[in-house]
């Protein structure tokens, strides 16, 4: 058996959450074929017991210092163990490894969160996916603060009189936010404008502003946002598709509109290939174009990520039916 075939079944093993059978393949077989640092990092994945893991992610660590999924995954085993101020410090050295892991920045996070510092940890969100904005923990966490921060009056009027928060720019995007999700749309304009006005180039903001605009029916205003938001960073996913979503809400669209939502909807699918909903809105432009066989093509790209996916296969069998027998 080469080093290859060996890592494959460990591999599956650890897919099956079969740790002793993997344990017993990286001690008789990876540890002939493989590096030491290998060894390591693969005793540390089959490991159940945190305090294991941390003796074996250092090993790899002490075999290659510059090993950033072992640093990350000894600060998650501290997480585990509820050593959070240790956490923090070896997602700081994974950050400064690779200033740009958005997971980093979210595991650092969630130490804080622990940790009951809010500021931080939402500040470690924002970044997190700023970096990566399809990163779905990151996501949920954020959200998950947001609720607790929402329902902390004592907390929010603590920021809200700091001094340094006044001029913190992220504090009214993450106040925006919050109040947007206890229906305080007025209230989350003010601290978008206001985040907006300390920093006039922070993207997201103008995304956010640009969603409660929309929400609200002003689809000029949300229009003028989605467009900024892009200006301002061309891989913001979600301000494409937005974008796209305004010809919709128009009701009967005519041809230029839709041809026009068309070439968003291609950006944001050029920036993430299975972004299922942008590829659903592509298909079903293209079915209101009348280019039934370029809208099948791409129903099928969705059934290929989402065999479930229901919508697109009544679509598919819809146009089937109705335009191409």
């Amino acid at each position: 058996m080469d080093k290859y075939s060996v890592l494959k079944k460990i591999d599956k093993y650890l897919e099956e959450k079969d740790y002793i059978n993997a344990r017993k393949l990286i001690r008789n077989d990876l540890k002939r074929y493989g590096t030491k640092e290998e060894y390591y990092m693969y005793l540390g994945y089959a490991s159940t017991d945190a305090e294991e893991r941390l003796k074996n992610y250092q090993k790899a660590i002490d075999e290659n210092p510059k090993n950033l999924d072992a640093t990350i995954n000894i600060a998650n085993a501290y997480d585990e163990i509820k050593n959070h101020d240790k956490a923090i410090e070896f997602y700081n050295k994974a950050i400064e490894m690779d200033k740009t892991c958005a997971l980093a920045f979210n595991n650092r996070g969630y130490s804080y969160f622990n940790k009951q510092e809010y500021e931080k940890a939402l500040l470690d969100y924002d970044k997190a996916l700023l970096l990566n904005p399809k990163l779905e923990i990151a996501q949920d966490n954020r959200t998950k603060l947001l609720e607790i921060i929402a329902e902390k009056e004592e907390f929010k009027e603590l920021v809200k009189n700091s001094e340094a928060n006044q001029k913190n720019y992220h504090y009214y995007f993450n106040l925006g936010m919050a109040e947007a999700r206890l229906g305080e749309y007025d209230k989350a304009l003010d601290a978008y404008n206001k985040s907006i006005e300390l920093k006039p180039d922070f993207a997201p903001c103008y995304l956010f502003r640009g969603i409660l605009e929309h929400g609200k029916g002003n689809l000029d205003k949300a229009n003028e946002d989605y467009s900024k938001a892009i200006e301002i960073d061309e891989n913001l996913i979600d301000a494409y598709f937005n974008k796209a979503q305004i010809v919709f809400s128009k009701g009967n669209p005519e041809t230029n509109e839709l041809k026009s939502a068309l070439k968003y909807l291609e950006k944001a699918v050029e920036l993430d290939p299975k972004f299922i909903d942008a590829l659903y809105s592509i298909a079903v432009i293209q079915k209101k174009l009348e280019e039934y066989h370029e809208a099948i093509k791409t129903l099928d790209k969705i059934l290929e990520i989402a065999p479930d996916s229901v919508n697109s296969r009544a679509l598919k069998k819809l146009i089937i039916k109705k335009y191409l027998n």
